[in-house]
C-alpha cells in the first residue's frame, strides 16, 4: 500500500533539498565570517582602550616613583619628566581657608528672625556678592529666620566662594562664615546694612572671632628658614621641581629635620605599560592568524576569513607602525622586537639603557602629534571606528547577505509546503484508487 504522507514528505524534500542545502551552507559560511570579524573587532576595541590609557590626558608612558619618608606630613607624585634624586622638605605651615564666627544675642535660635529688609554683603579676595533680606524671604510674610538666611547665602547665584552654617557652642548659637578656597589672599569680610544696629554689629567681620586665619602653604626645600622657600595658596603644589607634585598634609615643628623625598625611575611600572601594549597586539595577531589560516594537510583547519584580505591588512598595518622611525629613533631601540613567527616582545633592559644614554624625549616619541601612539590610533580607526570602520561595514554587509539567505530559506519552506500539498493530494488519490482496485480484485476472487 502506498503511504501518501511518507511519499509526499520524501518527494517534497527532494524538490527543495539542493537549494536548501546550498542556502544553509551559505548561512553557515556567513555566520562564521561574522563571528570571526566580531572576535577581531573585540580585540581591536581592547587595543583601543590600551592606547587611550597611554595617550589620554595626564597619562604617561614612562613611569617614575616618588616616595616620602613620612606620608603623614606630605606625599609626592612623579611624572614622566621627573629627574631622579633625593630632596629634603620642611613643612612650615599648611594652607588654610578663612573662617569667622559671630555670636548671636542670647536666646537666639535657628528659627529666630533677622531683619525683614536690608542687605548683607560678603567679600572674598576682592569679589563680593550680596543677599537682599527682603528677597530672601521667599514666603513674603516679613519673617526670615537665621536658618533661612544661611540657605539664602549658600544658594546665592552669584556667591563668590563663601559658605555659611549655624553651630551651637555651650548652648549658644553662632553663625559661621567660611571661605571655600585656601590661601592668604582668600580672606573673607562681612558687612550688613539694615535698620537693626544689633544685627549689623554682629554681622560685621571686624567684630567676629577669627577661627581660622587665611594663609598660604609654606615649605622649605632644604633646611627650615634657610633653604628654598616654597609658597602656594593650596596644599597641592604642582611642579615644585621638574615633573614632581607635592601634597602637604601636616606641618613640622620648628627644629625638626623635615622629610626626605626620593624620586626614581619606576622600571616595573614602565614595563607593565609596555607589556600591556605588547600583550594586546599579540592577541590581535593570534586572533587574525586563527581566522585567516588557509589550512594544510597537517590538520590545520581553514579559517572563516581565509579568503578575506582585510584581516591580514589589519595585522600588517599595526606591525608596520612598530617598525617605523620617529624623530630618528626606531621602536627597536626602545625595546620592541618581532620574533620570526611574528610575536611582539618588549625588552625593559633595552628601554632603560636608551633612557640613560639618549637625550631623546621618549614621551614625545610615544605621545606626540603624528608620533607612535597617534599612528597606531590612526591605523586602528580605519578598521575599528564605530561609525565607519571597515569591520563594522563588513559586518553590516554580512548581515544583509544573511537576511537574504534567511528570506530564501523562508521561500523554500513555502515551496516545500506547496510541493508537499500537491504530492499528498496526488498520492492520496492514488492510494484511494489502489484501495478501490484491491476491493474489486477481492470481490472477483470470491467467484
Amino acid at each position: 500500500m502506498i503511504d501518501p504522507v511518507s511519499m509526499a514528505t520524501q518527494l517534497a524534500s527532494w524538490e527543495v533539498y539542493p537549494f536548501e542545502t546550498s542556502a544553509n551552507l551559505r548561512l553557515k559560511e556567513l555566520s562564521g565570517k561574522r563571528s570571526a570579524l566580531s572576535s577581531i573587532n573585540t580585540e581591536l576595541s581592547a587595543f583601543n582602550r590600551t592606547l587611550e590609557n597611554l595617550s589620554g590626558y595626564n597619562k604617561t608612558v614612562t613611569k617614575n616613583s616618588a616616595t616620602s619618608s613620612d606620608e603623614d606630613f606630605l606625599t609626592a607624585k612623579a611624572g614622566a619628566k621627573a629627574q631622579a634624586g633625593n630632596y629634603q622638605l620642611f613643612v612650615e605651615q599648611l594652607a588654610q581657608h578663612h573662617q569667622l564666627a559671630t555670636q548671636l544675642p542670647s536666646g537666639t535660635t535657628q528659627d529666630s528672625f533677622v531683619p525683614a529688609s536690608g542687605v548683607l554683603t560678603m567679600n572674598i579676595n576682592g569679589e563680593s556678592f550680596t543677599v537682599d533680606l527682603a528677597v530672601a524671604d521667599k514666603v513674603g510674610n516679613g519673617e526670615l529666620s537665621y536658618l533661612d538666611l544661611v540657605t539664602a547665602i549658600n544658594n546665592a547665584p552669584d556667591n563668590t566662594g563663601v559658605s555659611a552654617s549655624l553651630v551651637i557652642s555651650n548652648g549658644q548659637i553662632q553663625l559661621l562664615f567660611s571661605g571655600d578656597k585656601t590661601g592668604a589672599e582668600n580672606s573673607v569680610s562681612i558687612s550688613s546694612s539694615t535698620a537693626d544696629s544689633v544685627f549689623d554689629t554682629a554681622m560685621n567681620s571686624n567684630n567676629m572671632t577669627e577661627l581660622l586665619k587665611s594663609q598660604d602653604a609654606i615649605a622649605w626645600l632644604g633646611v627650615e628658614n634657610s633653604g628654598l622657600k616654597l609658597q602656594n595658596s593650596s596644599n597641592e603644589m604642582e611642579g615644585v621641581f621638574s615633573g614632581v607634585d607635592l601634597t602637604l598634609k601636616k606641618a613640622h615643628q620648628s627644629g625638626e629635620a623635615g622629610e626626605t623625598i626620593i624620586i626614581d625611575a619606576d622600571k616595573q611600572g614602565t614595563k607593565d605599560v609596555m607589556d600591556a601594549l605588547v600583550k594586546q597586539y599579540n592577541k590581535i595577531a593570534s586572533t587574525i592568524d586563527k581566522y585567516s589560516a588557509t589550512g594544510n594537510t597537517e590538520g590545520q583547519s581553514r579559517g572563516a576569513l581565509a579568503s578575506d584580505p582585510t584581516t591580514r591588512s589589519i595585522k600588517n598595518s599595526l606591525r608596520g607602525v612598530f617598525q617605523q622611525t620617529f624623530d630618528g629613533i626606531t621602536m627597536g631601540e626602545l625595546g620592541f622586537e618581532f620574533s620570526r613567527d611574528g610575536t611582539l616582545s618588549f625588552d625593559g633592559d633595552t628601554f632603560e639603557a636608551f633612557q640613560k644614554t639618549s637625550t631623546a624625549d621618549i614621551e614625545e616619541i610615544f605621545r606626540g602629534e603624528g608620533m607612535f601612539l597617534s599612528q597606531l590610533q590612526g591605523k586602528l580607526d580605519i578598521y575599528n571606528d564605530n561609525s565607519s570602520g571597515t569591520i563594522k561595514n563588513q559586518i553590516e554587509s554580512i548581515d544583509i547577505q544573511k537576511s537574504r539567505v534567511d528570506n530564501k530559506l523562508e521561500s523554500l519552506d513555502r515551496k516545500y509546503e506547496n510541493f508537499y500539498a500537491r504530492y499528498l493530494k496526488q498520492y492520496t488519490s492514488l492510494s484511494t484508487l489502489q484501495t478501490q482496485m484491491n476491493n474489486i480484485s477481492t470481490m472477483f476472487s470470491q467467484y
